[in-house]
């Protein structure tokens, strides 16, 4: 029989097959022997005395084994048995985790056929224009420092100030935390056994945006949410947050898109959270008001 090595859950079913099988096979196959036991009394006592005593010798050597056989085939069957279980109950576990992955990663591609924001368009300007004045001069520190990276790490160092100083007893705060090749912005680990971790995306628009492109980062945190419970065994819940400028920011079109996104989205209800705050309000917003806003409880 064929072990399956690359992946344990496998490993540990094959195992289980196997004991299985011998447990069975292994009775049979020594039972099937004759081992002397049907040779008449009147044949062995006409052996030489060493052969007869090998004969006699084996004879108990068998009866001992077989008072043996049930409690192996018994004790192999149900430890062979547990292990199938064991296998299938954590490969079934890790598949579905696969398979959410797997069903958010076919999403995202499809919504990536999207248009364009207008904070995407201007952010490939900038870089098209520092890339041709690097080729043409070959410095483009000057535009690197005004560019929309630069406000943009501003703002998510803004952001993870106020979570460290907000919910520092609470929680583990982190920032630019890697899983699985899946970059996290920031993690709120929590400290309790029963306090949930929670994965925050944060997002800075200038400019505004459109419901392909808030579904696409959505998904995307609900992605990142599936391979940090994989890797971890900790379930967390996500928060998706939009800073944007206030010139930007039109409450009624937006709390239309977070509607939308909550009925057409593979997200869960009260864990898997959009908040979209102005920069200037997150700016001077105070300690108790930010947690009402985030929602975030431990």
């Amino acid at each position: 029989m064929k072990f399956e090595f690359g992946d344990l859950y496998k490993f540990i079913v094959s195992l289980g097959v196997v004991l299985i099988t011998l447990s069975i096979l292994a009775p049979w196959m020594f039972l099937r022997e004759p081992f002397d036991l049907f040779r008449p009394e009147s044949e062995i006592n006409a052996l030489s005395d060493v052969a007869k005593a090998v004969v006699i010798k084996r004879q108990y050597a068998v009866s001992f084994i077989v008072s043996f056989i049930p409690w192996f085939s018994s004790i192999g069957s149900a430890v062979g048995m547990i292990f199938i279980f064991l296998g299938l109950k954590n490969w079934r576990k890790n598949q579905l985790h696969l398979d959410e992955q797997t069903m958010l990663d076919v999403e995202i591609k499809k919504q990536s056929l999207r248009d364009a924001t207008k904070d995407e368009i201007e952010e490939k300007e900038t870089s098209e224009y520092e890339s041709l004045q690097v080729a043409e001069s070959g410095n483009s520190d000057s535009y690197i420092v005004n560019s929309f990276r630069s406000q943009y790490s501003k703002v998510e160092e803004l952001v993870y100030g106020k979570l460290s100083k907000v919910y520092g007893n609470k929680f583990d705060v982190s920032h630019n935390k890697m899983v699985a090749n899946v970059e996290l912005d920031i993690l709120l680990r929590g400290k309790a056994i029963l306090t949930k971790d929670y994965i925050v995306e944060v997002k800075y628009i200038r400019k505004g945006f459109n419901f392909g492109w808030l579904r696409e980062v959505y998904l995307k945190n609900i992605y990142a949410k599936s391979v940090y419970y994989q890797v971890t065994n900790r379930l967390p819940n996500t928060l998706l947050l939009i800073v944007i400028d206030s010139e930007a920011y039109n409450e009624e079109k937006y709390n239309q898109l977070i509607n939308r996104l909550s009925g057409e989205s593979e997200g869960r209800k009260g864990k898997d959270l959009v908040c979209i705050i102005t920069k200037q309000e997150l700016m001077s917003i105070d300690d108790q008001a930010l947690q009402e806003k985030l929602a975030i409880h431990a």
